[in-house]
C-alpha cells in the first residue's frame, strides 16, 4: 500500500497519572483526502498500542472526523475510503490534535472486499440463493476463499474445495442434492480473472449519514477463538461464550478487561461448543454446550457451575415467564424441542410438525428461538424455510411457511407489539411476522447477500437492528419511517453471529465469529448510531 501523508508532531499529554474515570475524553480531528477531493464516508481508526482496543469513526460531507478518545496517549491511525487506504502511522494526540490523511489507491485492495460484493458478481435466482444458504452458514466468502495464487479458482478446484468441505461437514449441513459439480462449473463462470479484477470495496449509500457514529472493538484474551453469542448482564457487563475453549468471558467495557469463566470441570470429556447464553430473573446465567449436549448454570458470583444433560445438540435457547429454560435441537432429522425445568431438574423432549424434507434434502436446522410474553415459542428453520411455533401453555403447535421460497430464515426477535422480526440469510429482505392477523410484511435492507443472520429490538426506540454478516455491516431499521441505515464495520471479514442491545444506554454489542477464525472481536456501535438515523429521516423528503 502506498500513502502520502504528514508525521504529526509529538503533542504534550493531558492528565497523566489521573484514574481512568477522571480523564477527559482526547478530540482527535482531521480531514481525509484522496485524489479526487475530500474523501465522504470514510472510516478512521485509532489503535491503542497497548490494549489493541481500536476506536473508528467517520468522515462527514467535507472529510471530516472527530474522534473521542478516552485513553490519552499514543495511537496508531489508519484509514479506508472506498477502494483507498492508508498505511498505520502512529500520532501522539491531545485536545484539538488534527491528523489530515491523503490516500492512496490500494494494491492488495481485493483482501478488504467483504463478501457481499463477491457474491454481488453471481447472478441473483434460486441457484445463489442456495449456494449462499450451504456455504456462506458458518464463514464468509471472500478473496482467501476464491483466489489461488492470485487467480479464480478453477472448475476442478472448486470441485476441491466442495470435497474438503464435505470431508469435514460431521453434521451433514451440505445436503446431498447440493450439486458440487454444476456449482462448480457455475462460479467459475462468474468469478473469473477478468471479473474479479473490478472488484472494490463498496462506499457506503449515506455516507454523509455515518459521521458521528462511534464504534470500538475490542481484541479477545484467545487468538483465533471463535466468540458466538453474547449477552448484556445484569451488571453491565458483556458475557461471551467461547466456542473452542468451553468457557466465558465477562468484558467490563470501560477497562477493556476481561474475566474468564471456565464452563467445565476437570476431567469433563468431549469439546462442549459453547454456543447460546441467556441470564434469568434471579441473575444466574444459562449456557447451552451443543457439542455434550448439556445445559450449564453459571453463578456469576461464585463460578460455580450446575451441568445438565439435556439429550440433543440444542441451538439457541429461550426462558418462559415460569424461568423454564426452553431449546430446539439443531441436528435431528425430526423437528423437536426440549425444556428443562430448573426447580424439578427434569428435562421434557416435544416433537414439532414437520416440514417434510427428503434424506437428499437434508437437515431442517432449527436455528433461533424465541418466546414472546403470551407464551408463544418460535423456532426458525433455516434450511425447512419456517418457523415453528409451539404455544407453551396449550402445548398446541403448527408450521407457518416463509412468505417466499428459500429465504434462510436464522436468529428472530420479538417487539414489544408481540411481532417476530425473522433476518432473511440470502435475500436482504427482514420479514415481520403479526401472530393476531398470521401475515407477513418484508422489507428490503439490503442486497441478497447482505447476510441476515441475527435480529435484536431496541427496547426503547423499538428499532430493528439486524446484522450484516456477509457485508462486514451491521443495519438499523426503523418500523414507523420504513427506512434503515447500513454502518460498514472497520474489520473484514467481520462475520456477526449474534447481536444484544444494552437496555440502560441503547449500545449494540455483537462479535466477529468467523469459522475459520478471521480477526475475532467484540464490537460496540453507540447510541450515536441512532441519532444518525434520525438526522436521515428528519433530511428526507
Amino acid at each position: 500500500m502506498v500513502v502520502s501523508f504528514k508525521w504529526i508532531p509529538l503533542l504534550a499529554l493531558l492528565g497523566t497519572g489521573a484514574p481512568a474515570a477522571e480523564q477527559t475524553e482526547v478530540l482527535l480531528r482531521g480531514v481525509v483526502s484522496t485524489s479526487l477531493g475530500p474523501a465522504v464516508g470514510a472510516r478512521v481508526t485509532a489503535i491503542d498500542p497497548d490494549s489493541a482496543i481500536r476506536i473508528s469513526g467517520f468522515t462527514d460531507g467535507q472529510g471530516r472526523y472527530e474522534l473521542g478518545l478516552t485513553n490519552i496517549g499514543r495511537y496508531r491511525l489508519e484509514a479506508r475510503a472506498g477502494s483507498e487506504s492508508a498505511y498505520r502511522l502512529d500520532v501522539e494526540v491531545s485536545v484539538g490534535a488534527t491528523a489530515d490523511l491523503i490516500l492512496t489507491p490500494d494494491p492488495d485492495v481485493l483482501t478488504a472486499v467483504p463478501s457481499d460484493r463477491w457474491l454481488a458478481l453471481l447472478p441473483d435466482g434460486e441457484m445463489k440463493r442456495e449456494f449462499i444458504l450451504n456455504c456462506t452458514s458458518c464463514h464468509e466468502i471472500d478473496a482467501q476463499r476464491v483466489l489461488i495464487d492470485g487467480h479464480a479458482r478453477t472448475r476442478g478446484q472448486w470441485a476441491s474445495a466442495f470435497a474438503a468441505m464435505r470431508a469435514i461437514d460431521q453434521y451433514a449441513l451440505l445436503p446431498q442434492d447440493f450439486d458440487d459439480a454444476a456449482y462448480g462449473d457455475w462460479l467459475a463462470q462468474h468469478w473469473t480473472d477478468d471479473s474479479v479484477r473490478a472488484l472494490e470495496p463498496r462506499v457506503p449509500a449515506e455516507a454523509g449519514a455515518l459521521a458521528g457514529i462511534r464504534i470500538t472493538e475490542y481484541p479477545l484474551p484467545i487468538d483465533g477463538e471463535l466468540p458466538h453469542d453474547l449477552v448484556v448482564g445484569p451488571d453491565g457487563r458483556i458475557w461471551i461464550t467461547a466456542f473452542f475453549n468451553d468457557v466465558i468471558w465477562a468484558l467490563d467495557s470501560a477497562s477493556g478487561e476481561f474475566q474468564t469463566f471456565a464452563l467445565r470441570g476437570a476431567g469433563a470429556e468431549g469439546w462442549g461448543q459453547a454456543r447460546a447464553l441467556v441470564f434469568d430473573a434471579r441473575g444466574r446465567l444459562w449456557v447451552l454446550l451443543g457439542g455434550t449436549h448439556e445445559l450449564v448454570m453459571l453463578d456469576p458470583a461464585s463460578g460455580a457451575t450446575e451441568t445438565h444433560a439435556i439429550g440433543m445438540y440444542a441451538h439457541s435457547l429461550a426462558l418462559d415467564s415460569q424461568g423454564r429454560v426452553w431449546f430446539n435441537d439443531y441436528f435431528a432429522r425430526a423437528e423437536r424441542i426440549g425444556v428443562f425445568d430448573p426447580e424439578t431438574g427434569t428435562v421434557e423432549h416435544l416433537p414439532l410438525p414437520s416440514a417434510g424434507l427428503s434424506e437428499a434434502a437434508g437437515l431442517p436446522l432449527p436455528y433461533g428461538l424465541q418466546i414472546d410474553r403470551a407464551g408463544r415459542l418460535y423456532s426458525t428453520q433455516l434450511a425447512a424455510n419456517t418457523v415453528a411455533l409451539y404455544d407453551t401453555r396449550s402445548g398446541e403447535s403448527k408450521l407457518i411457511p416463509m412468505p417466499h421460497d428459500n429465504v434462510g430464515p436464522r436468529r428472530p426477535a420479538v417487539d414489544a407489539g408481540e411481532r417476530l422480526w425473522i433476518p432473511e440469510w440470502n435475500t436482504g429482505h427482514l420479514s415481520r411476522f403479526d401472530p393476531e392477523s398470521g401475515t407477513f410484511e418484508r422489507f428490503q435492507l439490503g442486497s441478497s447477500a447482505l447476510g441476515g443472520y441475527d435480529a435484536e429490538v431496541d427496547p426503547v426506540t423499538g428499532e430493528v437492528w439486524v446484522t450484516g454478516a456477509l457485508a462486514a455491516s451491521m443495519v438499523v431499521f426503523d418500523p414507523e419511517s420504513r427506512r434503515s441505515l447500513e454502518i460498514p464495520l472497520p474489520t473484514n471479514p467481520a462475520y456477526t453471529r449474534h447481536l444484544a442491545v444494552d437496555p440502560r444506554n441503547g449500545d449494540l454489542w455483537s462479535a466477529y465469529s468467523s469459522l475459520p477464525a478471521a480477526k475475532p472481536r467484540v464490537v460496540r456501535i453507540e447510541r450515536a448510531a441512532r441519532q444518525a438515523l434520525s438526522a436521515s429521516r428528519a433530511a428526507a423528503p
